[in-house]
């Protein structure tokens, strides 16, 4: 699969990775959209997120997409959900977790800052930070698809696109001719 891989500071490469392997509380799913935010920004210059991002790791902390494959312990989604991910994985035994502040979590770690993201064709979650989008919203109707066609840069080597605003408000995109 494609991946945006951050290699150090200031510095990614577009590689070919295996297929994440999923552990039996994860989800595998193929990458919708992944938005690209001030927090990317610091961590391609090289500055922590919500933790450090250590190279080589693929970045998109902001994804949403469709369940490709589940781990035999999930059962809150299946395979072909259109789902949304909150990146903050919370240990749960921490003083602070038990007292229901889990923002504080001693071990926190997050998708796409500590652990590879959405800056990929696919990428796993915990299924605890994985949540089915109902049918009423829709992450990748024709009209926001052609939008980001329209605004993107296209390089010759990926199908990755950007939009041309800011980084820190760019939206990234693995680009299809159909929704996935």
């Amino acid at each position: 699969m494609k991946a945006l891989v951050l290699t150090g500071v200031k510095e990614f490469e577009i590689q070919d990775l295996p297929t994440p392997e999923i552990q039996p509380n994860e989800v595998l799913i193929n990458t919708a959209y992944a938005g690209v935010c001030g927090t990317d920004h610091d961590l391609y210059a090289g500055r922590p997120g919500s933790a450090a991002a250590v190279p080589p790791i693929v970045l998109g902390h902001e994804n949403s997409g469709v369940v490709a494959a589940i781990g035999s312990e999930v059962t809150g989604v299946k395979v072909g959900d259109r789902v949304a991910v909150d990146p903050n994985i919370y240990c749960g035994q921490c003083e602070y977790c038990l007292t229901q502040r889990p923002e504080l979590c001693d071990h926190l770690s997050a998708v796409g800052v500590t652990r590879d993201g959405g800056l990929a064709e696919q990428f796993t979650a915990p299924a605890t930070v994985v949540y089915k989008l109902p049918d009423s919203i829709c992450c990748w109707g024709r009209r926001h698809r052609t939008y980001l066609l329209r605004r993107a840069r296209r390089g010759p080597a990926s199908r990755l696109h950007f939009t041309r605003k800011r980084w820190s408000s760019e939206t990234a995109s693995w680009a299809s001719s159909s929704p996935p």
